[in-house]
């Protein structure tokens, strides 16, 4: 059930990302839709299966760290992770909110479905 459960999880994660592809700007450096292949490993920690995030995943939350150079990438990539956490209900907000930490790979901005992401500067 596990594996079913990572697929189905997976498959969410992919059609959100697509959606908010569609919702972002043209001129940013990324989309969502290059974020999410980037978490998509993290899914069993973000959803509780696993109680640390994997090499992987980290290695991903340091690859999407490395695309916020500007305001605008930061904004995206927040509002690209907190779309997802926000879509996907099997996500746990707090696992979403210590992921940089359990990665030790603080991101530039919170994660929260709560924090206004056009707020980073």
């Amino acid at each position: 059930m596990m594996k079913t459960q990572r697929i189905v999880i997976s498959v969410l994660l992919v059609a959100v990302m697509a959606h908010l592809m569609i919702m972002t700007e043209p001129t940013e450096a990324f989309t969502c839709l290059d974020v999410a292949p980037n978490l998509a490993a993290c899914i069993s920690y973000l959803s509780g299966i696993d109680s640390r995030p994997s090499q992987i995943c980290c290695g991903g939350v340091t690859r999407v760290r490395g695309m916020c150079v500007t305001t605008g990438d930061r904004r995206l990539a927040c509002n690209c992770i907190k779309g997802v956490a926000t879509r996907i209900s099997v996500i746990k907000e707090s696992a979403v909110a210590s992921l940089p930490i359990a990665c030790n790979q603080p991101l530039p901005f919170p994660i929260s479905t709560s924090f206004d992401c056009d707020s980073i500067p």
